[in-house]
């Protein structure tokens, strides 16, 4: 069997996940069976990888019964997880041993037990979501951070929506912070993968959210409009900066929870659209349109359509006007049936099925539909020659 030095597949960069069931295998001429000895499966392939520890201790047995002549060996830990290390000890959080010393890239011999993950109910960051003592920096899909006058500590995200935390951080916060992740701690899933474990464990820089990057394509637009034009395409910066400093994705997908951002994102890319300056460059392009009573997005559209001379400006368009109609969706007084008309043309329109009802997937699809657009007036604008 091959050995796993870090918690991805060298051979196809496949994720690693741990695996505690049966195992036969020949190390020589030692026929090895394991039972719920940790290893490491290929999240692709299913091959089964041996973290090195699993590997050093296995050597060790096989050589013994090599060395008595025996044939095979049967390994069954019976109390492998329970161990406890010198962190927090008072509060007992539930932790595995097996997370720390077998998932690679967690064992340090001068400070052993600091890098166990303790995993929580994604519910733990409501407190510090809604809390004005805190603030809550989701600074990618699955890593972020938690800050407080006198701490800050970081976290992830798995794929199962546990939050995950290192013991020797929690251990370092207030008794009263330990206390109530305490209420909300759950047993290990034993899945580690996350961009908090990739920047932290395996240094490598964790990608900025879709969201971020929306957030830097609109300022990268707005600067070009102003060299092009003498002007922004979204005004009220100053009111803006303070929306954009506060918005985050969201981390529960109730509607109560998606309503603030919707309506934070509708004022960044809706409401400050500069409809003046657009009615205005409008007119001077040609169109006979009357844009008087218009508002911003269909001023846009028409700028697109005759100041650039784009005729896919509703395809451009689309996600702007859905961004809008989400936020009416999420924030009004609707009837029953408006309500679910409203939705199904949102999920029409970015392409999921009718009765579609994942706000997480509508809102990451709605994000990537503005990029998309954002990237599309940029381009255009960069290679039109009116100016």
């Amino acid at each position: 069997m091959r050995v796993a030095e870090r918690y991805f597949d060298e051979l196809d960069a496949s994720p690693l996940d741990l695996y505690l069931g049966s195992h036969v295998f020949f190390l020589g001429d030692i026929r090895v069976e394991l039972e719920g000895v940790p290893l490491l499966q290929n999240r692709t392939t299913m091959e089964l990888l041996l973290p090195v520890k699993s590997r050093l201790l296995i050597e060790y047995f096989a050589k013994r019964a090599a060395e008595d002549g025996q044939t095979g060996i049967l390994l069954r830990p019976k109390s492998l997880g329970a161990k406890r290390y010198a962190f927090s000890q008072k509060f007992e959080f539930k932790y595995s041993q097996i997370d720390h010393e077998f998932i690679p890239g967690l064992t340090r011999p001068w400070d052993e037990g600091f890098l166990t993950p303790v995993f929580f109910n994604i519910a733990v960051l409501n407190k510090y979501s809604q809390d004005p003592k805190y603030r809550l920096d989701l600074f990618s899909e699955t890593y972020g951070t938690i800050l407080a006058q006198e701490w800050t500590i970081s976290f992830g995200i798995n794929r199962g929506k546990n939050v995950i935390m290192w013991l020797g951080d929690i251990a370092s916060l207030p008794d009263e912070e330990q206390y109530f992740l305490r209420s909300e701690n759950v047993q290990s899933d034993h899945d580690l993968h996350s961009e908090f474990y990739e920047a932290q464990i395996d240094v490598q820089p964790s990608p900025p959210s879709k969201q971020h990057e929306l957030l830097h394509q609109r300022k990268a637009l707005n600067d070009l409009f102003n060299k092009k034009f003498g002007e922004g395409l979204f005004v009220l910066e100053g009111e803006v900066a303070s929306v954009i400093a506060n918005l985050t994705r969201p981390i529960f997908w109730e509607e109560k929870h998606v309503s603030p951002a919707i309506e934070s994102l509708n004022r960044v890319f809706v409401e400050s659209i500069n409809s003046g300056f657009l009615k205005r460059a409008a007119k001077e392009a040609g169109s006979s349109k009357d844009l008087k009573s218009a508002g911003g997005l269909k001023t846009l559209q028409t700028w697109i359509e005759v100041a650039l001379g784009q005729t896919d400006h509703a395809e451009i368009m689309l996600p702007f006007f859905v961004l809008y109609d989400f936020r009416v969706f999420c924030s009004h007084l609707l009837s029953a049936d408006r309500r679910n008309e409203m939705i199904q043309s949102i999920n029409a329109r970015l392409g999921f099925q009718e009765g579609h009802r994942d706000f997480e997937a509508v809102y990451d699809r709605l994000i990537e539909a503005l990029l998309d657009s954002i990237h599309r007036i940029s381009i255009v604008i960069e290679g039109n020659p009116r100016e």
